[in-house]
Parts: structure tokens; sequence; C-alpha cells
């Protein structure tokens, strides 16, 4: 089945499928749904507070079958870099970080 050929991660915040033939699909290269294909992937669902592909927004998947679709939701940017700056311990730069997605 399909969960026997691939994995799925989060953490280094890069919404994408990395596939056995070394390609890396992002999910604007496919409009947000991918098939999955006879060969074995890795999928980084991006993150909820700071993916890493220029869209500052939380991005999940759902999973559907052999198809997966990337979602994306808006939240409060502002108020959670303004935390983060408000936190003496974190550097100010994650808080600029989350604003630009990067």
């Amino acid at each position: 089945g399909l969960i026997t050929k691939g994995s799925f991660q989060g953490h280094t915040h890069v919404p994408g499928i990395f596939l056995e033939s070394l390609e890396f699909i992002t999910p604007d290269q496919t409009e947000n749904t991918f098939v999955f294909r006879d060969e074995k992937f890795m999928v980084n669902v991006g993150s909820v507070g700071q993916p890493r592909d220029g869209d500052p927004r939380s991005c999940y998947i759902i999973l559907e079958d052999d198809k997966l679709t990337y979602h994306r939701v808006e939240y409060d940017i502002e108020r959670t870099a303004n935390k983060i700056y408000d936190t003496q311990d974190l550097d100010n730069f994650l808080g600029d970080r989350i604003k630009d997605g990067r």
C-alpha cells in the first residue's frame, strides 16, 4: 500500500515531496495536489507555525487514498511575532522570520 512506500515528516519546515528519483516537488508545482506514483517518497507536511517556503501561512496536508493535498491557513502572524519579540530568551530574527515565511 501507499503507506509502506513512504513516510511523512515535519520540522524541516519546507513543504514538499521527495521522490525516490531524487526529485523534489513543491506544492506550487502541482497546484497543491499530488497523486503518488509507484515509487518511494518522503513528504514534508510543512509547518503549522513556520513554513519556510515564502508563504507565512500555516501549512498542513490531507491524504486521501493515493492523493495528497496541501492546505494553507491564515493566522495572526503579527501577534505571534510580537510574542517572540517580548520573550527575552528568543532572538528577534525568529519573529521576523515568520513574517517572511523564511
